[in-house]
Parts: C-alpha cells; structure tokens; sequence
C-alpha cells in the first residue's frame, strides 16, 4: 500500500500539473509566444513554404532567449524578491524537481522533450481550432496538464525551475 508521504506527493504533482497551464493560456490569451508553441506555428510555415528557413531560426533563436531570460526574471523575482522558492513545501518540492531534471540522462531529457512538444503542440493545433476564449482555454488545459503529470521535460519551464532552486 502507498504510504501518506506517498500520497501526498502524488496529490502535489497532480495540483502542480493542474495549474501549470495557466501559464500558457496567459501568453496565448495575452498575445505572446512561448518557444514550444512556436516551434509548431512556425514549423508548420515553414513546411507550407511561407517562411524561409532563416525567418524559422530567426524566431526561433529570439523566441528562445526571449524566453529563456524572461523564466528566469520570473524565477528571480519570486524566488529571491518575494521569497516563495525558498521556505517551506514550494522549497522542497522545487529541490526535487530541479535534481529530477539535472540528474536525467540527456536521452531521457531530450526523449522526454519530444513528448512534451508533442502535447504542446497538440494543445496548440486544438487552440487554433477553438471558437472562442473558453475554447482556446480547454484546448490546452487539459494536454498541458498531462506532460506536467507525465514528468515530460519543458525547456522554459526548466529555465524556471532550475535557476529558482538556486535563488
């Protein structure tokens, strides 16, 4: 039988990948762009011959530090400004899932990254398909929450996580 600690922690996971998506509906809703969904939009461009491969890498190289510098301004202000990251639960669940993604194998990581892309993308290829805010808002609560719950490895949410462990 699955002890309380065990229990909990599967509870923390499950409530983590519950509101992770909020972060994604915000920039989409927002009108900004986060890399992973990028990639699918622009990708799908690309292969449409509506932009050239230079177009494709410039947005992908701005899209990517843009977002890389803005997770860790995020990570800056609420783990060393307000001080969530460092005291108690947020502090030692935040511990755990940095060591989890800085102790996986780089096959598993970038194993684990095509998975997560693939329900991201999948949540934006139903996003664009939606009528209406709540749509758009369904469309990808529900694959996003699923790689969270996976563990699927997220590169801008890692440029969160990490940095955040160490403020």
């Amino acid at each position: 039988l699955p002890s309380v600690a065990d229990e909990q922690g599967r509870l923390a996971s499950l409530i983590g990948a519950s509101v992770f998506p909020i972060g994604l509906i915000g920039i989409l809703l927002g009108g900004g762009e986060l890399i992973t969904s990028n990639m699918t939009a622009v990708s799908t461009s690309f292969f449409a011959k509506k932009v050239t491969l230079s177009e494709l890498l410039k947005n992908w190289l701005i899209i990517t530090v843009f977002n890389v510098l803005g997770a860790i301004f995020v990570a800056f202000v609420f783990g060393h400004l307000v001080g969530l990251t460092g005291i108690g639960a947020y502090k030692t669940e935040l511990l755990s899932l940095a060591q989890s993604k800085i102790n996986a194998s780089w096959s598993q990581e970038f194993l684990s990254g095509i998975g997560c892309n693939w329900f991201v993308g999948l949540a934006m290829w139903m996003c664009y398909g939606a009528k209406n805010a709540a749509g758009k808002v369904l469309a990808v609560w529900f694959p996003v929450m699923a790689f969270v719950a996976i563990g699927f490895q997220h590169s801008i949410a890692n440029a969160f996580v990490i940095p955040a462990d160490n403020f």
